[in-house]
């Protein structure tokens, strides 16, 4: 009984503290996403950043400047990273070290407080809390790659929509830069992720930034093969003086047909991911009521057969 308590309690510990590295990782949230705020009604917006808030984000700030990587290729990939998932404040590369390293430590001191709390003397300490450490320190990687995997679906998902608004306003007349800023002030889109970042490529060049490198820093932020392909085709046509309209009609073809084939490999990979639920948890049922009667006949005979003299 009390191995079932202890092991209860460890797993609340570690739950727990999983979710509170996802809050954490969530808090990241209100220091990096910029703000287009006009600095007059005549100049073009600016970029400003939001100070850290919260007791959890400063203590993560704190360990984070101390804990960085020196090496700068580690903390240029660590930074790509983070921009992919939609974060482009330089300083989150410390609080997203900071909070790896808090979670660590937590879920390290859990297990001997754990033991102080019961007062008694718990087995393999040390080895349990590196254990817990190890994870610990990889629960924010985790949740990066999944919000990096997420954010860049939504990104090839809503491609195809926005390159047939683009198209129509092209081809009605409009310039690309124009064509852009009106796509992302459509209601519809104003949400997106695609609509953040290509609204911040609006604003890097209405600062006096070219074209083509702002495109090019809009691939890199996404981290999506469809949008660096279209920021080729994009480029290569201005600087061959081709039709815009047309490259746009045939990249947003090419999208579209993408975005049917991750829905179609979704599709097909569904009945292997409901496989081991339906083992897990509906075989044992059906089992049981499959062969309770014979059981339960069994049972009755057996009774009849000891009761006989």
């Amino acid at each position: 009984m009390e191995a079932v308590l202890i092991g209860g309690v460890v797993f609340v510990i570690v739950g727990g503290a999983a979710f509170a590295a996802a809050v954490l990782a969530l808090r990241l949230t209100g220091v990096s996403r910029e703000r287009l705020t006009p600095a007059t009604s005549a100049a073009p917006s600016v970029l400003r950043w939001e100070e850290p808030t919260g007791a959890f984000a400063r203590l993560a700030e704190r360990l984070g400047r101390r804990a960085a990587p020196k090496d700068a290729v580690k903390v240029s990939r660590l930074r790509r990273q983070l921009a992919w998932a939609g974060y482009h404040d330089p300083r989150t590369v410390t609080l997203f070290v900071g909070a790896r390293l808090g979670v660590a430590a937590g879920l390290a001191v859990a297990y001997p407080l754990l033991g102080v709390l019961q007062q008694r003397a718990l087995s393999n300490v040390l080895l349990v809390s590196i254990v817990l450490a190890g994870f610990g320190f990889m629960v924010p990687d985790l949740w990066l790659r999944r919000r990096i995997r997420h954010r860049q679906t939504a990104i090839g998902n809503a491609l195809p929509d926005l390159l047939d608004l683009l198209t129509i306003c092209v081809e009605a007349g409009m310039g690309l830069d124009a064509a852009l800023a009106r796509v992302v002030e459509q209601p519809e889109v104003q949400r997106s992720a695609l609509h953040q970042e290509i609204r911040r490529m609006n604003l890097e060049i209405r600062m006096g930034r070219p074209r083509a490198e702002a495109m090019r820093a809009l691939a890199s932020r996404c981290g999506v093969q469809e949008l660096q392909a279209l920021v080729s085709v994009l480029i290569q046509t201005e600087r061959l003086g081709t039709s815009v309209g047309k490259a746009l009609r045939v990249h947003a073809e090419t999208s579209r047909v993408q975005r049917r084939h991750r829905a179609e490999e979704q599709a097909y990979i569904v009945p292997v991911k409901m496989l081991f639920p339906t083992m897990i948890f509906l075989m044992p049922s059906f089992i049981l009521v499959a062969m309770a009667p014979s059981f339960l006949s069994l049972i009755q005979m057996i009774k009849q057969m000891g009761g006989r003299p």
